[in-house]
């Protein structure tokens, strides 16, 4: 389970929304003042995500939680963001070098261009068409798992 530390914003119902803060990948990294990933993350605001999350252990405005995400999860989402629509431009992209190929035997590289593009951009509506329908599935869901000040010793 991947673990993410949350700030409790407000409680409807049995639900609580939270937020966590976006953070660079390299804040315990050893060369960290070097690198420009830490410069470039450096300049934009901290900005924050913001969860609905069962609310099952009853905390309340204000309290720190910790949230967690099943890693298969997290790797299916991963893979599905990042390949989906690398994958649908490739694909529009060659369909385009065929079907211009056709028609025309001196099209140049527009069509090709052209044809990646609306690939691209029809991955990134398929990619938010499947985030919709399984957006209330438990599986891809994150979950309350404590509060953060409380120390759970695991048993051995």
């Amino acid at each position: 389970m991947i673990e993410e530390t949350a700030r409790v914003v407000r409680i409807e119902g049995e639900y609580a929304f939270v937020e966590t803060e976006k953070r660079a990948a390299c804040g315990s990294c050893q060369s960290q003042g070097s690198c420009s990933t830490s410069v470039l993350a450096g300049l934009f605001k901290r900005r924050y995500n913001h969860l609905k999350v069962l609310n099952t252990v009853l905390a309340k405005p204000g309290e720190q939680v910790i949230i967690g995400l099943q890693e298969q999860a997290f790797l299916k989402l991963s893979l599905l963001a990042y390949l989906l629509p690398l994958f649908s431009m490739i694909l529009a992209a060659i369909a385009a070098q065929y079907l211009f190929g056709f028609f025309s035997a001196h099209t140049g590289e527009l069509p090709q261009v052209i044809g990646g593009l609306l690939g691209l951009i029809g991955g990134f509506f398929l990619l938010r068409l499947l985030a919709y329908k399984n957006r209330h599935d438990p599986g891809y869901q994150a979950v309350m798992l404590r509060h953060a000040d409380k120390v759970s010793i695991p048993f051995v």
